[in-house]
């Protein structure tokens, strides 16, 4: 049987604030199309949380369905069907919590409202979240954002009624009462040795054995671990009385003194000759210092001596040569003097020809301003002449008869002459002579006959004298082209007034006149471009406004006839550029005179560094020499030199005999080797310590531990583990004999589910091989879809994309709820936004998955995709 659900009303629910409902859902298909965060998903939350979550609850998740920042209780409240019953429920969850079922049986409130729900739509209590499994075959088939973009297996309880729907079609025994009696005797011994998780159990009869074992196994051992310890202090004991008769032996010995006594008058011996060649070393490094003091004296006064003589040299070279340059030096700064004069005077000449040029340019534009404007006004005339022709042609141009009513004339004159033509060529003539008196009493449509001749065109009435009537009548067509010639001619005469012309000849005439005007305006219009030129001299732009706007601003008066032009401009530019090219000769004359100059005190300038930077060495060597000859051993230097020399040479004779008779000690090879000996010596005497009080130790264990019977304890933890031996294997072969037989009647189930997951298949490749041709649907023992069989190879689900997950999850959900629906359970389909990586040929052939669907349940669309479901035939809400 299906659930319908017929009515949702929501406030204070999240954004629902104010009370809302949704009205108007029908068994089918019923789609909701609205824009992000519109509230779709909440009103599936809503739907959840009035059917699933209990009223009093106070977790998070109910917290959550408070309005942001509002303290207020969430209300919900449902109308649906159940197997042909309407029930109604309504439930307010946090302040005033409450529940309320109304159905046939009654209305129901709080904790029973919520029980008998629980019963009516087959789900169980929820927990501090939202768990779908708790949910039943509802939570399954409501999906939610998300939660179909993988395959996942259904819950607990629906796995039980599908299992216990397929039992009868697999036709297996297992599973029932005796099998259920037998696997929970297996499963309660089972756990007498083992936990739920398959290890063993510390308080089972395995885990006490083993306990028991490792208990004995730790006491013989420990019983050993004592014996042997005992043995091994008797050895131990022997072998430190005997390594303390050896140390007392060595240290009872006199060649330690013996030995000592020698190193020490070595070292003594060893330090004399050190001090006596520290000393020699001394006397060598004063003599040394001596000698190198007075070599350098010598040394920086050759030196001195040598860049005196040098600077002066250069001094007076480098005066000689300045005195051979400064005559041209004089030259060149006299010819620079004049030629600055020179070029001061054809500067000043230069600017007075660019004044008077300047002056003459100004008058010139003057005079071509005030032509240009005698130009313009004259100009000005014949623009306005122009321009009345054009208005008179404008007039002429506006007369033109449009083409529309040219061709209706023409096709009205056409239809006139056609009809005309027929009318004589087909019509009948009639003609009455005589005289006028003999047709006395003759009349034609009820007025006096006439002698003449006329054409019939439609029927004419002859009445004869004494009342008698002559009928006269045309063929039918004539009397339809009379109607038509003067439909005609009334047409073609109303066109004519409208537009004041006497014929089509007129109108053409009257078309032709304007477009020779319109000619005539273009060449107008030309001419007036032609007349009203651009003048950069009176910044006047091109076009008779533009010239109008410069007359009506420049009008001429009576003086701006006379303007002076007797400045020659082209006797200023001759004179200016005779200036120009003076002062160009006058400055290149004072250029060259510079360069020369320059070259000049360039060729001065070295010499004159290299005069000043010889006095300045010459005078500092001056100065170093009466430094030097202030030294204490400047008098008499060379025979202090030679001197030095001699004490230096016999130090460092001294210094090598000494080194001789070093070498012939090692002090620090002596410390070393007296160092080890004291160090010895200690050792000996330390060890002879340890020796004397670890035989002391081993002496008291040995007489504690001897009297404790070691041996006969350790016998009896032998006999102790070697039972808790057999214990343990007697448990664990009863425990793997358990095992094996629990693993066994779990394949036998296990056989049985893939014999019931084959019914499931196929129900499900109904579905799959719409989307996946010639693919079929692999269920595990869990009843969720493992794989999908195509092209010869089996592919996992976790390994398809998500648009392909997303399908197979949809198609799955579908063919369970087929089975739930044959079950007689309650089932509906609500998915929030699915298919959203479908593509578009997928996508068309879901649609019509859950098209067929919804003629066997309901089914509720919540989308934001209008595009891909528009075409969708269905019942269609808005929020």
């Amino acid at each position: 049987m299906s659930l319908f659900i017929r009515r949702i009303a929501l406030e204070n629910f999240r954004k629902f604030r104010q009370r809302h409902e949704i009205a108007g859902l029908t068994d089918g298909l019923n789609i909701v199309i609205e824009n992000n965060e519109a509230g779709k998903s909440t009103l599936l939350e809503a739907v959840r949380a009035g059917l699933f979550l209990r009223h009093g609850s106070k977790t998070q998740l109910i917290s959550s369905f408070q309005p942001l920042g509002d303290e207020v209780a969430p209300e919900v409240e449902l109308d649906f069907a159940v197997g042909g019953d309407d029930y109604r429920l309504k439930k307010r969850f946090i302040g005033r919590a409450m529940a309320e079922l109304s159905g046939p049986g009654g209305r129901s409130q709080n904790a029973e409202a919520e029980e008998r729900l629980q019963r009516l739509l087959g789900f169980e209590a929820q927990g501090r979240t939202f768990d779908s499994e708790l949910a039943g075959a509802l939570g399954m088939l409501w999906v939610a954002q998300a939660e179909a973009l993988s395959v996942t297996p259904p819950g607990g309880r629906v796995r039980d009624i599908i299992g216990a729907t397929l039992q009868g079609e697999a036709g297996t025994i297992l599973g029932g009462a005796a099998f259920q009696q037998v696997q929970g005797r297996i499963e309660a011994q089972f756990r007498q040795f083992f936990t739920e998780k398959g290890q063993v159990a510390k308080a089972g009869r395995l885990g006490t054995a083993q306990q028991r074992l490792a208990i004995a196994a730790e006491t013989l051992a420990e019983a050993q671990q004592r014996e042997q310890a005992l043995e091994t202090a008797f050895s131990e004991l022997d072998q430190a009385r005997r390594q303390l008769t050896t140390l007392r032996r060595d240290l009872d010995d006199d060649q330690y003194a013996v030995e000592r006594t020698d190193l020490e008058k070595r070292l003594e011996a060893a330090r004399g000759t050190a001090q006596l060649l520290a000393q020699r070393q001394l006397e060598v490094t004063g003599a040394s210092t001596r000698l190198a003091g007075l070599q350098d004296l010598a040394d920086r006064l050759a030196q001195t001596q040598d860049r005196l003589a040098g600077a002066d040299a250069r001094k007076s070279a480098a005066q000689t040569q300045r005195a051979a340059l400064a005559e041209t030096l004089a030259s060149a700064q006299s010819e620079v003097t004049t030629a600055a004069a020179v070029l001061d005077a054809a500067r000043r000449a230069r600017d007075l020809a660019r004044a008077a040029l300047a002056k003459a340019q100004a008058q010139d534009a003057a005079w071509r301003r005030r032509e240009g404007l005698l130009a313009a006004h004259a100009r000005h005339g014949k623009v306005l002449a122009l321009e009345t022709e054009r208005e008179r042609l404008t007039a002429a141009t506006t007369q033109t008869v449009p083409v529309q009513v040219l061709d209706e004339l023409d096709a009205a004159e056409r239809e006139i002459l056609r009809h005309r033509a027929l009318l004589e060529t087909e019509g009948t003539h009639v003609e009455l002579t005589g005289p006028v008196a003999s047709l006395e009493g003759f009349t034609r449509d009820g007025h006096p006959l006439e002698p003449g001749a006329w054409t019939l065109t439609r029927e004419t009435r002859v009445g004869l004298p004494g009342g008698g009537e002559l009928v006269l009548r045309p063929p039918q067509a004539l009397a339809g082209a009379q109607t038509a010639l003067e439909a005609a001619t009334r047409r073609r005469a109303t066109l004519l007034a409208e537009w004041s012309l006497d014929s089509l000849t007129a109108a053409r005439a009257r078309n032709e006149a304007a477009r020779e005007a319109q000619r005539q305006m273009e060449t107008i219009n030309a001419r007036l471009l032609a007349a009203t030129p651009a003048d950069r001299d009176l910044s006047l732009a091109a076009g008779p406004d533009a010239l109008k706007v410069l007359v009506a601003a420049h009008p001429l008066g009576p003086a701006a006839t006379e303007l002076d032009n007797t400045l020659s401009i082209a006797q200023a530019e001759t004179e200016c550029g005779v200036a120009e090219t003076a002062f160009a000769r006058a400055e290149t004359l004072y250029v060259q005179a510079s360069e020369t100059l320059r070259a000049a005190e360039k060729a001065d300038t070295p010499l004159a560094i290299a005069e000043q930077t010889a006095a300045n060495d010459s005078t500092n060597a001056a100065e170093d020499l009466a430094r030097l000859a202030l030294h204490a051993d400047f008098t008499g230097l060379e025979t202090a030199l030679a001197a030095a020399r001699e004490g230096a040479a016999s130090a460092s004779v001294a210094l090598e005999n000494a080194r001789a008779n070093a070498s012939a000690f090692d002090e620090e090879a002596l410390h070393r080797r007296i160092e080890t000996l004291i160090a010895r010596r200690k050792a000996a005497e330390d060890a002879r310590s340890d020796l004397n009080v670890r035989i002391a130790g081993l002496e008291a264990r040995v007489e504690s531990e001897g009297g404790k019977g070691l041996a006969e304890h350790a016998a009896a933890a032998r006999d102790e583990h070697d039972s808790a031996l057999a214990s343990l294997s007697r448990a664990a072969d009863e425990a793997e004999a358990l095992r094996l037989l629990r693993e066994t009647l779990a394949q036998a189930q296990a056989e049985t589910a893939r014999t019931i997951t084959g019914p499931v298949a196929a129900r499900a490749a109904r579905y799959v091989g719409r989307i996946l041709q010639d693919a079929q649907p692999a269920f595990a023992e869990d009843l969720g879809l493992a794989s999908i069989h195509r092209g010869g190879l089996d592919e996992a689900c976790e390994y398809l994309s998500r648009g392909t997950q997303e399908q197979l999850a949809m198609l799955t959900r579908l063919a369970f709820a087929d089975m739930l629906l044959e079950e007689g359970r309650p089932v509906s389909l609500i998915l929030d936004d699915p298919l959203v990586y479908s593509d578009d040929v997928r996508l068309d052939a879901m649609i019509d998955l859950i098209t067929e669907a919804s003629q066997r349940m309901q089914v509720i669309l919540l989308t934001c995709r209008e595009r891909a479901f528009r075409h969708v035939d269905g019942n269609r809400l808005r929020l």
